[in-house]
């Protein structure tokens, strides 16, 4: 039924950004729940029934009535993934019903793409030509609507559709790492849908009793239900959510960008139900494009590039400023619950470069507009602006300067920028609008950045270390990117002094050293990537292709360890060294370490990009957007 080489760690069913997300960490639909990426239930029930005969698709809730027999259970035969869908089949001897989750990320299409919206399609054959009328029950929890479980919910009928929501609307009332969103309204569209409770439904999928929508309901304890009964064979189901009010933005409540061409949400969500089959052939045509695009590098670089595509985008928020610039904002998932994280936009850059580099500077905005304020009191580029969804101010490190992270996050921002400009985007034309501050970082760069003090580096978890070689190759590159783009000779030449400089403090027997000032270490010189991808090449040819065949001598189970010191590795930077040198050899062993992992680790989750190369076991990390950088390769 499955792929044995490659088992996705978990499927993305709704993934619309990161609090619209719903997951299935099962291989087979009926045997848990369906999940949010931080693994906190998100129940979906699905089931088909005609007159007494009635199958089971997805759903488990303990409270339910009763299980049926396997004799009369339909089967999961097959799931598959693709960078827009997940596809399930189920079939018997009575029955072939197919069901399809659909999220139109289509990332040159900012309007669509950003609509809070997901889609499930449907089609039930009937094998034996019964003539029986089939019907297909859909249901999705209440639970999505609330954070804690004392919350309660209420159900509104809307001129297209039900929607529900909690019964105390306060935008903004909870932020930060593992939090689910306690405001806004979750919608099911169509004028046939109900209010239910699921404890008032067989395993068979029948529904005994409809909710009072004037009553006030515990979304944990009373389990109420949007369900929706359609007797066609065939058809489709939209779903939305409406957050209201989705991110503060420096004391601005910001609005979805669909208010720009419709009055209100039902009205885009009766627009998007009836777009769907325009939307549906938009979609395929995407998938056949971008199958032409990664087939020739190998299946296993298909298969991580088509689970890797929705989470990429579904972990940020894309609105606009009060001024109308795009803002592309990230949740930093498992990790720190930060927004607009600038080493989670570095490493997440290569997707939004191949379709849309504006939504890299929509990333950036946020980061400088703080900067450029009288809250932000370092002479280099903060991390963050806030826990995500409020935009405020920094809250990493306590904003304490031997917690911050001043090499890397200088870096970080000329470096994309240089990319934006060199991918098509408006680069220079951003990096003109914020030269002064360009030039203060640039000037930290020249003092401090060719051999970084004790800090800290995006690799966190790692700790603080002196003399750190590859955070140094981003200082050399980021000094260049600004010289670049200030036309700025002097910087250039020193970059290039630097380079030269570097070759020889780093080097070491095999391949360069993890610091300068230890022998016999090794560590992946990711950044220096950004020499081959921005065109600069300061650095050798031989440096690169001696790193790469030290890399191979290094090859775990399930890849290449970060550095010397541990067995953990980060699956961005390992795939970013792919493009250090051109090695087949070593980019598929890389791609079939990762498969392999994806395919065996024990933590069924979203993708995690941090874990053990010898036991395939996941660290913190999850659902993040980190896993855009695994489309480097598709940019040279």
């Amino acid at each position: 039924m499955f792929n044995e080489k490659f088992r996705p760690s978990a499927y993305p069913l709704i993934t619309v950004d990161p609090f619209f997300s719903v997951w299935s960490f099962c291989d087979i639909l009926d045997k848990d729940y369906t999940r949010h990426w931080t693994g906190r239930p998100s129940p979906i029930f699905m089931t088909i029934y005609s007159g007494d005969e009635r199958y089971y698709l997805c759903g488990v809730d303990e409270n339910l009535v009763s299980r049926p027999s396997s004799r009369n259970r339909i089967l999961q035969t097959d799931v598959t993934v693709t960078p827009l869908s997940t596809l399930y089949t189920f079939e018997n001897e009575v029955l072939k019903v197919n069901v399809t989750f659909t999220t139109p990320l289509l990332l040159d299409d900012v309007k669509l793409f950003s609509r809070p919206v997901s889609y499930v399609e449907y089609s039930i054959e009937d094998k034996q030509n019964s003539g029986k009328g089939w019907h297909f029950c859909f249901g999705i929890s209440s639970e999505i609507c609330v954070n804690d479980k004392t919350q309660k919910v209420k159900f509104e009928k809307t001129p297209v559709s039900m929607r529900v929501g909690n019964t105390n609307q306060v935008p903004m009332s909870s932020s930060g790492e593992g939090i689910l969103i306690n405001w806004g309204y979750l919608h099911l569209c169509g004028k046939d849908v109900k209010a239910m409770c699921s404890n008032k439904i067989t395993w068979w999928g029948e529904v005994s009793e409809f909710l009072d929508i004037e009553k006030e309901y515990n979304a944990y304890s009373d389990k109420p239900y949007l369900a929706v009964d359609r007797a066609e064979m065939s058809g489709h189901i939209t779903i939305g959510y409406d957050e209201v009010k989705p991110i503060e933005y420096f004391g601005d409540l910001l609005d979805e960008i669909y208010k720009e061409d419709f009055d209100s949400f039902e009205e885009m969500l009766a627009f998007a139900d009836k777009e769907y089959d325009t939307i549906k052939e938009m979609c395929k045509e995407f998938e056949r494009e971008f199958n032409k695009k990664v087939s020739p590098f190998g299946d296993d670089y298909k298969n991580i590039l088509t689970l890797s595509y929705r989470q990429a985008i579904a972990a940020h928020k894309c609105v606009k400023d009060t001024e109308g610039n795009i803002l592309f904002l990230s949740f930093e998932c498992y990790s720190a619950g930060c927004i607009a994280t600038l080493d989670v936009t570095y490493p997440s850059m290569p997707l939004f470069l191949l379709y849309n580099p504006e939504l890299v500077l929509g990333m950036l905005r946020p980061i400088v507009k703080y900067a450029e304020s009288d809250k932000w009191r370092f002479p280099f580029t903060p991390h963050d602006v806030g826990w995500y969804p409020i935009v405020k101010e920094q809250v990493y490190g306590r904003n304490e300067e031997k917690y911050q992270m001043p090499v890397e996050e200088i870096g970080n921002m000329l470096l994309c920028i240089a990319a934006v400009e060199k991918f098509g985007g408006k680069g220079k034309q951003f990096f003109d609008e914020h030269k002064e501050i360009m030039k203060t970082w640039a000037e930290y760069l020249i003092k401090f950045g060719y051999d970084p003090g004790e800090q800290l580096c995006t690799d966190d978890f790692a700790g603080h270390f002196n003399h750190n070689c590859n955070l140094s190759v981003k200082a050399i590159l980021g000094l260049y990117a600004y010289g670049s783009l200030a036309s700025d000779e002097k910087c250039l030449g020193l970059a290039k002094e630097f380079a030269n400089r570097w070759e020889t403090d780093a080097k070491n027997q095999g391949g360069t050293r993890l610091t300068f000032d230890k022998e016999d270490t090794w560590s992946l010189k990711y950044n220096m990537v950004l020499d081959n991808l921005l065109g600069y090449n300061i650095f050798s040819e031989e440096v690169k292709k001696k790193e790469v065949g030290l890399y191979k001598t290094k090859m775990n189970t399930y890849g290449v360890p970060l550095d010397c010191r541990k067995d953990y590795a980060k699956c961005d930077w390992m795939m970013w060294t792919t493009c250090l040198y051109d090695d087949k050899e070593y980019f598929d062993s890389v791609c079939e370490s990762m498969v392999r992992f994806i395919s065996k680790t024990p933590d069924r989750a979203p993708f995690a990009d941090w874990y053990d190369t010898k036991t395939a076991e996941g660290y913190l990390f999850r659902n993040r957007t980190v896993v855009g950088g695994l489309f480097i390769n598709l940019l040279f």
